[in-house]
């Protein structure tokens, strides 16, 4: 690179400019957020129409705010501990990668593909900000200083844990009968329906005996032909709201997820439409949120103790006295008060010595 090509880069990557891009970038990730969750609500106000708004409408509208975000954080880790040139090509080479993934597709997955070598480079850039803010000379200060970079790295250890869980998910649904054992496509698990109990619950409302009306399914769980867990679901259509909603399982595992709710129910032929998810890479996403709530604690912890120590210091000063103005002068030469004692006494010596040699020879 030329001289002015370095002193370009250097005007454009400063520690200003990367913190207003970054909040602004996070500023767009919230406004297109905030427009897919206010949608239906305005849909239905404004059309009376329902509507809902799946993951994949968010991650195809979030992807390369994200990407940018995930970036330019990098870029804010790295500008303090190197010059702009250095930065620059780290960055460039972050988004490099992640265009040869997108094309060898070693995922065999496009967001998986793309997240990863970024998320990757930001990971490494924390670890090494982290490493540079341990002082071997205070404890204090190296909490202080790395609890900040925890909380980062769990937020990217979260958003990896994000895209790869929801773009590896598997879900499947299957009609179900009584003391039947219903097969999920891709996943291991299978169901079997125990029974379906119907009944009113709640007080009485109108001519109804009761404010709802619920349907209660048991059942088992079997992973890859063993017992692994028993459940309940319910199918309820409440008369006081107008409204018909369902219960679910979770099972949240280190490892996965695994989801249940029922789709619809035919209660006259004992038989429910069962829908079964299975969402894998849980682990990284629990790590992310445990860094992130570990990190926060310390911060707030050492601010905390950091207050403490000021107020105890500044109590402890004391009092502001105007100095004596015989000790300015010796202030502003530069001189310490014993070397000018020590002087003045010989040189009243050298006098009295004169004076005395003066009346010998009269």
């Amino acid at each position: 690179m030329t001289d002015i090509d370095i002193k370009n880069i250097e005007k454009i990557i400063t520690p200003k400019n990367t913190m207003l891009a970054t909040v602004l970038a996070l500023v767009l990730l919230t406004v297109l957020l905030t427009i897919g969750m206010l949608t239906p609500l305005v849909a239905k106000l404004t059309t009376g129409v329902e509507m809902s708004l799946d993951a994949q409408y968010f991650n195809n509208r979030s992807a390369l705010p994200t990407a940018a975000l995930v970036i330019l954080l990098t870029i804010c880790l790295l500008i303090g501990y190197f010059d702009a040139k250095k930065t620059a090509i780290i960055a460039g080479a972050a988004i490099a990668a992640s265009i040869i993934f997108a094309i060898v597709s070693p995922f065999n997955n496009l967001p998986i593909d793309i997240t990863v070598p970024l998320v990757a480079v930001a990971m490494v850039a924390t670890l090494h900000k982290m490493w540079k803010s341990i002082d071997r000379e205070s404890k204090f200060k190296t909490l202080r200083g790395v609890s900040a970079h925890i909380i980062h790295f769990g937020i990217l250890m979260i958003l990896i844990g994000i895209v790869v869980s929801t773009n590896t998910k598997v879900e499947d649904s299957n009609v179900l009968g009584i003391n039947t054992i219903g097969e999920f496509a891709g996943q291991d698990y299978t169901v079997k329906i125990n029974s379906m109990t119907s009944g009113y619950e709640g007080l009485a409302f109108q001519e109804y005996p009761g404010s709802s009306y619920v349907t209660k399914v048991d059942f088992d769980i079997y992973k890859n032909n063993k017992f692994f867990d028993s459940g309940q679901i319910k199918y309820i259509t409440d008369f006081k709201w107008g409204q018909t909603y369902t219960s679910h399982y979770i099972k949240r595992g280190p490892y996965e997820e695994l989801f249940i709710a029922p789709r619809a129910i035919d209660e006259q032929n004992s038989v429910i439409n069962l829908y079964v998810r299975t969402v894998p890479f849980m682990t990284v996403l629990w790590v992310g949120m445990y860094l992130m709530a570990i990190g926060i604690v310390i911060l707030g912890a050492t601010e905390h103790i950091k207050s403490g120590r000021n107020l105890t210091m500044e109590s402890d000063l004391p009092k502001k006295s105007k100095p004596k103005p015989s000790m300015i002068k010796v202030q502003k030469e530069n001189v310490p008060v014993s070397d000018i004692e020590k002087k003045y006494e010989e040189r009243l010596e050298r006098e009295l010595m004169k004076r005395k040699d003066e009346r010998d020879e009269d």
